[in-house]
């Protein structure tokens, strides 16, 4: 089935990621994000695509840092509430009792209960007439230790992140249906 190119989403799931940043006052700010992805695997920069405009993009270009923290459960459902369009001053991250913790490189604070967080600072920006491509140096990128056991993930990364991709806005599949398959599974 041939489908319009922009309707390519419909078969390449996206990861959600809450982007955090801080303002030049230090005030957190916090925004789902899917487009987010590496630049070639042996290199150490990430990239995100973020429309124009949005407080998060503003505090990036003030602060040049930025935290991806990878989302699966429990915290999804309150990271996808931060999509609610916030005043600048007020901290979402607060509003939708998303617990933090410091950032170990950059001032943006983590998500606590988070998969993983990764810490950028901005090495270049590709903007659009309706989109602007940030591209983010890794500062520091870690496993929350809540998702190991000794040094292996408890569970697949599609495991952890599944029902928590998004397919044009509609849920891939329940995490329940991963599970049985992948329980003999060693990585």
């Amino acid at each position: 089935m041939e489908l319009k190119p922009e309707m390519f989403k419909r078969f390449l799931p996206l990861p959600v990621t809450l982007i955090t940043t801080v303002d030049q006052k230090g005030i957190p700010n916090a925004a789902p994000y899917s487009c987010v992805m590496p630049i070639l695997r042996p290199l150490d920069l990430i990239a995100l695509a973020s429309a124009l405009p949005r407080d998060t993009l503003r505090n990036i270009r003030e602060t040049n840092e930025f935290v991806v923290n990878v989302i699966g459960n429990p915290s999804f459902r309150k990271a996808i509430k931060c999509a609610k369009s916030y005043p600048p001053e007020i901290n979402e991250l607060e509003e939708v009792d998303l617990e933090t913790i410091s950032s170990k490189k950059v001032s943006p604070p983590r998500v606590k209960d988070a998969i993983g967080w990764i810490e950028a600072r901005v090495e270049k920006e590709v903007t659009g007439e309706r989109y602007s491509l940030i591209i983010g140096k890794v500062l520091c990128s870690e496993i929350n230790d809540l998702y190991l056991d000794g040094e292996r993930l408890i569970d697949p990364p599609m495991v952890l992140l599944i029902p928590d991709f998004r397919l044009i806005g509609e849920r891939v599949a329940k995490r329940e249906e991963f599970e049985e398959e992948t329980a003999s599974i060693k990585f």
